[in-house]
């Protein structure tokens, strides 16, 4: 393998497992479209609103919640009012989807819009 090829397979432009495919061959090029020129997805799976960013877009995340997006919202930085008035809402609205807001953190909270997304282990399970 020449210095060419294996900085094309570090770069991932050719598969290393193919050592018997010739770098531009069809099957190494479809290799490559695969691994490389995979379409991006439309929107994410996760949203992650931060101060706020995430009061001023609230129905934005209710309708994302809707869609089946999961929520990671970061309250610390809020007034308290604010905070709290966002976290009922996201409650109400997940509550309404048959979903469920978990607390991480101080201020930090994940909200899924099905509760069979989520598997919450506390420090005393083991299996």
């Amino acid at each position: 393998m020449s210095v060419l090829d294996r900085v094309m397979a570090l770069l991932g432009l050719v598969d290393r497992s193919a050592e018997d495919e010739v770098p531009g061959s069809a099957a190494a090029l479809e290799a490559r479209e695969d691994r490389v020129l995979t379409p991006i997805p439309e929107s994410a799976a996760l949203i992650i609103a931060r101060g706020a960013e995430g009061v001023r877009r609230k129905e934005d995340l209710a309708q994302a919640l809707r869609k089946g997006k999961m929520l990671v919202v970061d309250l610390r930085g809020l007034e308290r009012e604010s905070g709290q008035s966002l976290l009922d809402f996201l409650c109400g609205a997940a509550f309404a989807n048959r979903g469920t807001v978990i607390r991480l953190a101080g201020g930090v909270f994940l909200a899924a819009p099905r509760s069979s997304m989520t598997e919450e282990w506390e420090e005393g399970d083991r299996v």
